[in-house]
């Protein structure tokens, strides 16, 4: 099996190849998400393999906001590129737990999720869609390399946070919950859905709900800082009473606390 894996060099793209190195296959990186906007580019890189898995899309919420029209282009546009190309190969297309909101980055995501799906129905290509709720795991940087520092994922913020001594900013009051799942098990999730089920949506998430202050604390602790856990006013695009927990949750091997502590000693290493 040769699997062509659209942002492969990103967090998540790290861990699916190494899952798809794992099963004795060979992955195919094709990476930069502007890329994907280029059709002829991604059709030839689709003659070579045998399936798809599209990781490529820009992230954000306040940051996207006034950036819709690049977010279209390479969420919604890119990902119909990835399905043309591929035709009848199998493809899996990643989308947001976050769902529903009212941001760039969840519509347009919903957007191609939707798409993805009617493609399955209607034209019966072999699409299945992974719902990846809250990320987390090595390799996961604190903000995007690329992007403003505003972008900020909870697991590393809180975590460089605490191992330096800084306070652990929360948006709002703390009390969203949200779905960690560590990235081993996401990844697992995606390599799997390559055989399907196609026209569904599978969600890669624990269904356990944390919230945003329990999550920081367990960082606190876990790290053994003597941080203090500050509150910012909500952002825009990011709603103050949030719950994003996945109601059928895949098979996972990582629990929280477990997950976290095999995380933090690589943040040790990147700090340095």
């Amino acid at each position: 099996m040769r699997v062509l894996v659209t942002g492969s060099a990103g967090f998540i793209g790290k861990a699916v190849t190494a899952e798809i190195v794992r099963r004795g296959w060979t992955v195919q990186p094709f990476d930069h998400p502007n890329t994907i906007c280029d059709r002829d580019a991604i059709a030839d890189a689709t003659h070579s393999c045998d399936a798809v898995i599209n990781l490529a899309g820009v992230l954000g919420t306040t940051e996207l906001l006034a950036g819709d029209r690049y977010a279209v282009d390479v969420n919604i546009s890119g990902a119909l590129n990835v399905f043309d190309a591929a035709g009848t190969k199998p493809v899996v297309q990643i989308a947001t737990g976050h769902r529903g909101q009212l941001n760039t980055y969840a519509v347009t995501k919903a957007c191609a999720e939707d798409l993805a799906l009617s493609r399955a129905m209607w034209q019966h290509q072999p699409i299945t869609v992974v719902r990846a709720f809250h990320v987390y795991g090595p390799h996961q940087k604190p903000c995007p390399p690329h992007g403003p520092a505003t972008v900020r994922k909870i697991v590393p913020s809180f975590v460089c946070r605490a191992l330096t001594g800084m306070p652990l900013e929360i948006w709002g009051d703390g009390k969203q919950t949200i779905d960690l799942i560590h990235v081993d098990d996401v990844a697992a999730c995606l390599v799997d859905a390559i055989d399907g089920p196609y026209g569904h949506v599978v969600a890669a998430g624990t269904g356990i709900a944390t919230t945003v202050l329990q999550a920081a604390q367990h960082i606190i602790d876990i790290c053994g800082s003597t941080s203090d856990i500050v509150h910012l006013p909500m952002r825009a695009g990011e709603p103050e009473n949030d719950h994003v927990v996945a109601e059928e949750p895949c098979p996972y091997k990582w629990g929280l606390l477990s997950g976290l502590a095999a995380t933090i000693p690589w943040y040790r290493d990147y700090l340095k």
